[in-house]
């Protein structure tokens, strides 16, 4: 099984907002000759890196990755820099994606929900489940329902 932490890449971003927004983006970028939509990946992973590890609970995966569960919410908070850049305006739909990405990573800074902490065979155990991940009793064969 594969870590449970990983890279994005732009086939992430692909997802979230259309090629041709990202090739205006790209078209936008610097003159320096740097890609602007690895550049964009880089600075969100480095953001989402922040807020966990803000949260203190989270065994941190290596440099580069996020937990696969944020992948989609860190490619809602890059699309607003995405269009921002271009000059698109943001839709309904789209705004409440960037706004329910930026309030989740919020709420993970402030210990108020834990991601995954990293675990290389994807598998948590006991020195990788964060400290307040709820324990639940095993199953007790003698109570099963008549």
């Amino acid at each position: 099984m594969d870590a449970n932490w990983r890279t994005v890449d732009e086939t992430d971003l692909a997802a979230t907002v259309s090629q041709g927004e990202i090739d205006a983006f790209r078209a936008d970028g610097p003159t320096d000759g740097s890609d602007p939509v690895a550049r964009l990946l880089v600075s969100t992973v480095d953001a989402v890196r922040g807020y966990i590890s803000c949260n203190g609970a989270v065994r941190m995966g290596p440099s580069g990755t996020i937990p696969r569960g944020l992948v989609i919410p860190a490619m809602d908070y890059a699309m607003g820099k995405v269009l921002n850049r271009i000059g698109v305006p943001l839709t309904d739909d789209r705004r409440k994606a960037l706004e329910r990405a930026t309030d989740l990573f919020e709420k993970i800074s402030r210990g108020e929900i834990t991601p995954e902490s990293y675990a290389e065979n994807g598998q948590l155990d006991e020195d990788t489940r964060p400290a307040n991940a709820p324990v639940f009793a095993p199953a007790h064969p003698e109570r099963l329902l008549d």
